[in-house]
């Protein structure tokens, strides 16, 4: 066990100094973000700021060309840095994406619905509020909002320092609704599952239920991305995505209060997917030993996926949970997801939850801070009994 802890150290501090490492080597100084600027509008020749993230544009024949500036707003996976650009008249031009942590299938959803033809031609003072004067996108709201946030923030600085103008704000008002409410009772209720020994012969029931629910309508499946992102520091507001927090809470709380990992066994919407294919062909071929090695690997997965993070300090830098694929059932996603998506499911047919047990990284961070959460209540306990036990002896003494 003191082996165990001991590399499980050794990580922590290989993705500390990870984590240092990238920080140091993204400071956005005045090469880099002119850099950004030559990307977001190629045909510019010289740049003069007008604060610190807009400039002014102008060709070769010192003729101006446009406004741009750089703003960056949490996604899904992480901040998003979004290129924006203004015309001499004061309209907006379509948005840029020049860095991103988000899911590629549900990033490229943005494009392929046309989301960011809303921008062309609106004016620059414009609220750019989802649902007032744009559409988010069915299945990327987060990305959507965060890209409408950028371009809000960079064009009403230009609409200020250029224009004169003073733009309207946006109110932000929580949301909390149906999906959240229906959230917190599968949580809710997965613990109730757990508690009473008669309901656990529904686990599968209820599994497929939370499969149904949180994988294919709120399309919320737990991703090791937001871990990295919050390694990162990248909260999303909670007023516009409680969801995420209520997903964290509802996966992290039983582990601290009861030292279990509920939902790898009764949430885990990919875990529905496996039983169901497991019981679908009957089969159970046993991993024996194996099972050990699988376990190391899912570890070693982990590291690198969260060293990949720190380092480039892109919560997506390294990714391949199928997770996205599997429940949002995009065609246009990367080819590999699918393939990975494909072999988890055929194995499920052989061998019960495979994916689980060796590759899921999500697994293997809970199972990591379940031991976490063990190893603590057994010292405070051992304290105690020896705090408490002197005393007792004592008392008996005198």
């Amino acid at each position: 066990m003191r082996k165990k802890w001991i590399i499980t150290g050794m990580a922590v501090l290989l993705l500390l100094g990870g984590y240092i490492y990238g920080i140091s080597q993204q400071k956005m100084n005045e090469e880099v973000r002119v850099g950004l600027y030559k990307q977001l509008l190629p045909e510019a020749a010289k740049f003069e700021p007008l604060t610190d993230q807009t400039a002014q544009a102008f060709d070769a024949a010192g003729e101006l060309v446009a406004y741009i500036g750089l703003s960056s707003h949490t996604g899904y996976g992480g901040p998003m840095l979004v290129g924006t650009i203004v015309d001499s008249s004061g309209k907006l031009r379509e948005p840029v994406i020049l860095e991103n942590n988000e899911t590629p299938s549900f990033l490229m959803r943005l494009p392929a619905s046309g989301y960011y033809k809303q921008y062309k031609d609106l004016p620059v003072n414009s609220v750019l509020t989802l649902k007032q004067d744009l559409d988010a996108v069915s299945g990327a709201t987060l990305s959507s909002r965060a890209v409408a946030d950028s371009v809000r923030e960079s064009a009403h600085s230009i609409a200020r320092e250029v224009f004169h103008l003073n733009p309207e704000q946006p109110v932000i008002e929580w949301e909390f609704g149906t999906k959240e409410i229906v959230a917190i009772l599968l949580f809710a209720m997965s613990f109730v599952i757990y508690k009473v020994k008669k309901l656990q012969r529904y686990r599968l029931l209820f599994l497929g239920v939370s499969t149904l629910i949180l994988g294919f309508w709120l399309n919320r499946a737990l991703s090791v991305v937001q871990f990295s992102s919050l390694f990162l520091g990248y909260l999303p507001s909670p007023k516009i995505n409680l969801l995420f927090y209520i997903v964290l809470a509802g996966v992290v709380i039983p582990i601290l209060f009861t030292g279990k990992n509920l939902y790898c066994t009764y949430v885990c919407p990919f875990c529905g997917l496996q039983e169901a294919a497991h019981k679908i062909s009957g089969k159970n071929i046993p991993l024996g030993k194996a099972r050990i090695w699988l376990v190391r690997l899912r570890n070693l997965l982990l590291f690198a996926v969260l060293l990949g993070a720190v380092i480039t300090t892109k919560a997506n830098a390294i990714t391949y949970e199928p997770f996205g694929v599997a429940f949002g059932l995009d065609l246009k996603a990367q080819k590999h997801l699918w393939y990975i998506l494909f072999a988890a499911l055929i194995s499920a047919f052989f061998f019960r939850r495979l994916w689980c047990v060796g590759f899921c990284p999500v697994g293997a961070f809970l199972d990591i801070l379940r031991d976490l959460v063990i190893a603590v209540q057994k010292k405070c306990y051992k304290i105690k009994e020896d705090v408490f036990g002197k005393s007792m002896t004592k008392n008996v003494e005198n």
